[in-house]
């Protein structure tokens, strides 16, 4: 068998990483980038994950150096080590005055915990209660060990086999073997919303207690974007059964660093640590269980709300801060700001089943209405984007953001003279045109809590208000937005994913809880399908080229701006490790102020 770092395997997974359902480098100042940059360093020969060979070199070290020691150096040593020890008395004390808990605020919490039964899941959530068996390094690519210790591919790429660490178990301490793992697979394939995922994987042979292989029956291109998530990772399936889907989908079993203590949906969650917690993954230093004693997450809908809640001290680091509130942060002395790239895109969504985007004249006309640089100034770190798929994720091309970009490029008479041919006109000279003497006014849904989208829309309503379309912005509770938009019960909306792979797009376009536009191409799902198992980087990034290109041509959505999620922290909370999506606590303390 072959090692997983095949080319490629590596080429293919050079990503920077999700959404939310959502991965990036992150780049923070000065006073974080200090221990973000130091644990990524450690961690290639941190202490608990120093290999054999450099045990026998630090040991065959120390040997050498000792006969050369003179009976004066030995006795420096034993007074430097006397005078030493108050001091490491005084880091102790000083290490022992920690708040056990860190409190975090977020806009929004999902109802559902149990990554396999979630639409979505967060970076405090599920993140945090479920663990994967492999993670990936958004700097460099690489693919890491998490609850895995090794992993190999077999020649042909259809078959990958694990090897668990020993007595790893649940946090109910249930084990967590070679079968728990297999049975986690098959529950994904039954429960989850996502179970196309794991449609290749046809097999999972239990070899021992701590090996099991995963059979596929197409080489699982896709497949390694999921394993590095909690959504692919093993949730108790035996805990589940026991108390049935409902009942663990508020309090679910997993072996992340922190189980539910308290939760009901709608509410604010506590998490305590998992004693039983064990990882590999050498981003960290601390491989067993959190420092932290719990993990308080508070939903903070209101985004003035949670810079004030964060600035007063009542919590200790906000996830998702409004961009306008991001400059005053940044100039308070006693917070970090950390900005992620997102992996993915907000794109512009229209019902086909409306009688005006039904028509697509009417779509492209909208399409070159749209001034992308006018709309990311109300948007801070965004970048315009033209198509599906960004830089940080699998199968980019340029080449076809430049198709994008030239295909429908801002250009108010083309998209006044597209909308003249579709049949709409201002015939009574009111600035609105109709068709058939019904003004063209439409409605766009927008998140109440979605800060971004509020204000992108108003400037869309007045790009839109320039060849005569009349955009009215509604603004509902985010829940009530997506179950519209999911329903067809909505004229414009904004549709935003984040994740590492392109396979993405078959969910966003195809799949019946998504497919906003109501888009039906089954051509292009074949297409889809196939793209997902080719492990051939050239190969695959050409599939995904044509699917684009089909995607733009139709003007199926379209692609607005690439954003950037922004996590602001106390600098009196230390240790947090960011990776794109996921952030690791497994070192973190809060210092008392």
């Amino acid at each position: 068998m072959k090692q997983l770092t095949l080319a490629n395997v590596l080429k293919l997974i050079t990503i920077v990483m999700l959404c939310g359902i959502f991965i990036a480098a992150c780049t923070p100042p000065a006073t974080q980038t200090e221990t973000v940059v130091e644990s990524d360093t450690q961690t290639a020969a941190s202490e608990p994950e120093e290999s054999s060979e450099s045990a026998v070199e630090d040991s065959e070290a120390a040997t050498d150096s000792e006969p050369a020691e003179s009976e004066e150096n030995v006795a420096e040593e034993s007074e430097t080590a006397v005078e030493s020890e108050p001091a490491e008395s005084e880091e102790s004390d000083s290490a022992m005055a920690t708040n056990s808990r860190l409190v975090v605020g977020v806009p929004f919490l999902e109802d559902i915990l149990d990554a396999q039964q979630a639409f979505s899941g967060g970076p405090m959530t599920t993140e945090q209660i479920g663990q994967s068996l492999l993670r990936i390094d958004v700097e460099t690519g690489e693919l890491l060990p998490d609850l895995a210790e090794s992993w190999e591919f077999s020649e042909d790429g259809k078959t990958m086999t694990f090897v668990l660490p020993e007595g790893a178990v649940y946090s109910n301490g249930d084990p967590l073997n070679a079968q728990a793992v297999a049975d986690a697979m098959f529950r994904n394939k039954e429960v989850s919303p996502y179970a196309s995922d794991f449609e290749a994987l046809i097999d999972v042979n239990v070899i021992d207690d701590t090996t099991l292989a995963l059979i596929f029956s197409n080489p699982p291109a896709a497949f390694l974007t999921v394993l590095n998530s909690t959504f692919g990772g093993p949730w108790n399936v035996a805990a589940a059964q026991a108390a049935g889907n409902e009942a663990f989908a508020i309090n679910p079993i997993a072996s992340g660093p922190f189980m539910v203590a308290e939760f009901t949906p709608g509410s604010d969650l506590l998490l305590v640590r998992n004693d039983n917690y064990q990882t590999n993954l050498p981003l960290v230093e601390n491989q067993g269980p959190p420092h932290l004693a719990e993990l308080l997450v508070r939903m903070i809908p209101e985004g003035l709300t949670l810079v004030g809640e964060l600035e007063a001290g009542n919590i200790d680091m906000a996830i998702n801060i409004p961009v306008s509130s991001v400059d005053r942060l940044r100039d308070n002395p006693e917070i970090t700001v950390f900005e992620t790239p997102q992996t993915g895109v907000t794109n512009l969504a229209m019902n086909f089943n409306h009688p005006a985007f039904s028509n697509l004249l009417v779509r492209q006309a909208i399409a070159k209405a749209i001034n992308r640089n006018e709309l990311i100034k109300v948007v801070e770190g965004a970048s315009p984007m033209y198509t599906f798929i960004t830089p940080g994720m699998v199968a980019y091309s340029a080449e076809t953001e430049s198709y994008g970009q030239g295909l429908h490029p801002h250009d108010f008479e083309a998209a006044q003279a597209l909308l003249t041919e579709a049949g709409w006109i201002d015939g009574d000279g009111d600035g609105v045109v109709e068709k058939d003497g019904t003004p063209f006014s439409v409605e766009i849904l927008v998140g109440a809590n979605n800060v971004a989208q509020q204000q992108v829309s108003q400037v869309l309503q007045n790009q839109l208000k320039t060849v005569g379309i009349d955009l009215q912005i509604a603004q509902l509770d985010d829940n009530a937005v997506h179950e519209a938009m999911v329903a067809g019960d909505y004229d414009m909306g904004f549709d935003s994913y984040g994740w590492p792979d392109p396979d993405i797009l078959s969910l966003v376009f195809a799949a019946p809880f998504w497919n906003f536009p109501k888009y039906e191409n089954p051509e292009l799902v074949d297409a889809m399908t196939a793209a997902r198992y080719l492990l051939d980087t050239t190969e695959r990034t050409a599939a995904y080229a044509e699917i684009q290109q089909t995607l733009l041509d139709d003007v199926v959505e379209i692609p607005l701006w690439q954003g950037v999620r922004y996590t602001a922290v106390r600098n009196n909370v230390e240790g947090p490790v960011f990776n794109g999506f996921p952030i690791f606590l497994n070192d973190t303390v809060v210092k008392e102020p």
